[in-house]
């Protein structure tokens, strides 16, 4: 299919997400959302491209993709994740029925590109800010090429800010916007130092405020995700941008509230993560993975073998960081004993929200090509597998006892009574506040819950009528949880009220993100894992019949 030498009409689509723990797609329904976060490739890649040329953006979690759009469009370009696979070549395919040409890029086709090939007409690959102007420049020149990669780092200090106006921004449950770019550290199942580099680079504290300020002139309040993979890991820039960000969000009366992700040496300087509170950030996701040392060696994340990882937890939280983590059981090192000490550990160090996963081996990691070297590496299928229990290595521990000891893992955790046992535990390491700064964090947090509620209100008036988000917790704690989990539910917020009233409006958001991980692990992964087991059985009974 022959490009247009000039599009005048670009069309961005972003795939369709599966169910994860990560998505939270159960929340949605409850503040009238419709998706987790915003496509910010894809609003970077609508900055890069010349003003004259008209852009539409569809994401596909938001809203389905028309004929008409499709139609429309002289150019439709995707951009995905390898859990959005499946549905970016079901929407490529729609696309080029329609005799359109089609463009692939983001981290799925850079890792994946011979799996994208036979679905796009091009691949713009690695970073856009240099393939996708290169890509541009030979569309108009009339010589386009059918891929265009590159090694090189571009100096984000020069990314423009995102289009946000091409979003609807009341449609998600947080706002992403990018600090930095890469990690110092070489973890073996981590893909961001392979598409990144392990020199982070980062945009300047003003150029970030800009952003800010793009995303507060929409008229969004609530939420805003730092995405950075390691937000500290250039400690000296980011030692620049808190102050600059806590005078911005003062100046400009405290929009936003923000999360990120972080190493663990984040607990080495409890400087930095009070600098980090003042500039209104209030969770941290760390991968902890595991609390086997002889693991972390082995895998090379060696930064999680110098502290006490328990220790550094709580260090993090008595700074006033709540800490999300990301855990991984199947590492080669790990015994029948490992699924009881990552409870131990979960529950020990106060974490509620522990999203546990299986190993897996992503393409172009230094554990997939040691996992294909050592030919234990399984058919690309197995990564169709779109629960957090898929892996497509051949693990050391047998496959059905991994997956059973997972399975009681994520039954254990995710019980209600633990869930909020975690929840509380980790609100009471918070710092306590005395009578003037309690009032002061009910009344500033509780007044962003307030506006934030406001905002997704008349959105919800724009699209349709409809009960209220609180309406709609009410309504659907009584429908679709079941008793036990509204008793612990009671318990909790009533143990926040004795204990830490100023973290009130908090209670809310363990209750959203406790209703997403009870029914997602529950309704869709065991279910998931039940199946799988009983594949898993049919051979071992199979082969007992025919020894009897």
């Amino acid at each position: 299919m022959a490009a247009p030498a000039r599009p005048r009409r670009l069309l961005l689509v972003y795939p369709a997400f599966p169910k994860t723990h990560y998505g939270m797609q159960y929340l949605y329904p409850l503040g009238r959302m419709r998706a987790f976060m915003p496509p910010l490739g894809l609003l970077t890649i609508a900055a890069l491209t010349p003003s004259d040329v008209e852009i539409r953006l569809v994401d596909v979690n938001c809203e389905p993709l028309e004929d008409d759009d499709i139609a429309w469009a002289d150019l439709v370009c995707f951009s995905a994740m390898l859990t959005q696979r499946r549905s970016l070549f079901a929407l490529a395919t729609r696309c080029r029925a329609q005799n359109k040409t089609i463009v692939f890029g983001g981290p799925y086709p850079t890792a994946c590109p011979e799996q994208c090939r036979p679905y796009c007409d091009v691949l713009v690959l690695n970073e856009g800010e240099v393939t996708w102007p290169r890509f541009l420049a030979d569309l108009e020149r009339g010589t386009p090429q059918a891929r265009y990669a590159s090694e090189e780092k571009p100096d984000v200090t020069r990314v423009p800010v995102p289009r946000f106006d091409l979003v609807d921004l009341s449609h998600y449950t947080m706002v992403p916007l990018q600090f930095s770019r890469g990690c110092p550290f070489q973890c073996e199942f981590c893909d961001i130092i392979v598409m990144f580099g392990r020199r982070p680079r980062t945009k300047t504290a003003e150029q970030f405020c800009r952003e800010l300020e793009a995303v507060r002139a929409t008229g969004y309040r609530g939420l805003v995700f730092v995405v950075d993979d390691n937000f500290i890991g250039n400690e000296k820039e980011v030692r620049k941008l808190l102050p600059a960000m806590r005078a911005w969000n003062r100046a400009h009366g405290n929009p936003f509230l923000y999360c990120t992700e972080a190493s663990v040496n984040l607990a080495d300087d409890p400087s930095l993560v009070a600098e980090m509170v003042e500039a209104s950030f209030r969770r941290v996701f760390i991968g902890i993975e595991t609390p086997s040392m002889e693991a972390l060696q082995q895998t090379r994340k060696f930064q999680n073998t110098k502290r006490p990882l328990e220790r550094a937890v709580e260090a993090i939280q008595r700074g006033g960081l709540l800490v999300d983590a990301g855990f991984i059981v199947g590492f080669d090192s790990d015994g029948d004993d490992i699924f009881a000490r990552q409870e131990e550990f979960i529950t020990r160090a106060a974490i509620p929200n522990a999203i546990v996963s299986v190993l897996t081996a992503l393409p172009g990691t230094p554990l997939y090509e040691r996992m294909q070297r050592t030919g234990r590496l399984k058919a690309e299928k197995a990564l169709d597998r779109d629960w957090c229990s898929a892996t497509n290595i051949v693990t050391r521990m047998p496959e059905r006892r991994l997956l059973e000891g997972h399975r009681e893992l994520l039954v254990r955790l995710n019980a209600p009574d633990a869930y909020f046992a975690r929840a509380i535990a980790q609100l009471c390491r918070l710092p306590r506040l005395g009578a003037r700064a309690g009032l002061a964090e009910l009344l500033g947090v509780g007044w962003l819950v307030v506006k934030t509620l406001v905002t997704q209100r008349r959105a919800g008036r724009r699209a349709a009528a409809g009960p209220s988000p609180a309406a709609a917790l009410v309504r659907r704690l009584r429908t679709e949880v079941p008793p036990e989990f509204r008793r612990a539910a009671a318990r909790f917020a009533w143990a926040v009220l004795r204990r830490r009233p100023y973290q009130l409006p908090r209670v809310a958001v363990f209750l959203f993100l406790g209703i997403h991980y009870y029914r997602f692990t529950f309704e869709d992964v065991i279910p998931e894992l039940d199946r799988r087991l009983a594949e898993l059985r049919e051979p071992a009974a199979s082969a007992d019949a025919a020894v009897g």
